[in-house]
């Protein structure tokens, strides 16, 4: 390791120290809030008494680092069989090659077969609005449907440079009826709304649809894409799950004037 990252991994053990977290047993304090890094990741330490926190939840396309602060090695096994590691001791990070953790879900392992530990992947933030000039119409008239959407990222991963997400228009005529598919908008790239030393970042995109509604109508508008490159899914580096929330906007009810 580098003397860069070890500096970096030093000053992270002596912050969390302070903070009375490291060395507490893993009850103690399972649930805080990891202190992630875009280089360390968000870590997880390995002790005599098992790994701190005993819950590390955390965000989408982040990293998971296990630092091993006890004298002896540790094993780390996750219970989908897609990572086994040997952490030994020191500030030194070790990870999984494997990415399935920067996807939503919920991972479990132990720690040499004896103590057990969960990371938790939320999804990244994302919202869609859905609006129109009025909500009644002649007959016969067509009307233009818009909205945007917001969505966080991460500075430097897979999902900063991620294509404009694509958005669903469901309609039905009653409450009865299940809303059905009528048509997708694409969306155009209108801004980001942080500053880019912060972290996650949001970015807005803006999308509009015409549709010529016969009867009363309601509609409502999602965003379900988890692309995270422009080539086809096939050709995506990383297309194993979830990485942003699926909105769904409020419904917008469109009648015909008589």
């Amino acid at each position: 390791m580098n003397k860069r990252l070890a500096a970096l991994a030093t000053t992270l053990v002596a912050s969390v120290a302070a903070a009375g977290g490291l060395f507490a047993t893993p009850s103690d304090s399972a649930g805080n809030p990891p202190n992630c890094d875009p280089i360390l990741g968000c870590p997880v330490y390995l002790t005599s008494t098992g790994p701190s926190p005993t819950t590390l939840t955390m965000k989408a396309s982040e990293d998971v680092s296990f630092i091993n602060v006890d004298s002896v090695p540790h094993t780390v096994v996750f219970a989908n069989g897609l990572c086994s590691l040997a952490v030994q001791p020191g500030y030194q990070l070790t990870a999984c090659a494997n990415q399935f953790i920067r996807y939503v879900g919920s991972y479990a392992y132990t720690v040499d077969g004896t103590f057990n530990g969960t990371v938790v992947t939320r999804p990244l933030t994302r919202s869609v609005s859905l609006k129109a000039r009025t909500h009644t119409i002649a007959s016969g008239t067509r009307l233009t449907l818009r909205g945007r959407v917001i969505r966080s990222y991460f500075n430097g991963t897979d999902t900063s440079t991620a294509p404009p997400p694509p958005v669903l228009v469901l309609a039905r005529h009653n409450s009865k009826q299940p809303f059905e598919p009528v048509a997708t908008a694409r969306t155009s790239y209108l801004t980001d709304l942080t500053d880019y030393r912060s972290e996650p970042q949001r970015a807005m995109y803006s999308w509009k649809v015409t549709v010529q509604p016969e009867a009363a109508t309601t509609y409502i508008v999602e965003v379900t894409a988890q692309r995270l490159c422009y080539f086809p899914a096939s050709r995506c580096a990383h297309t194993q799950g979830q990485v942003w929330a699926n909105p769904k906007s409020r419904p917008f009810t469109v009648r015909i004037r008589t």
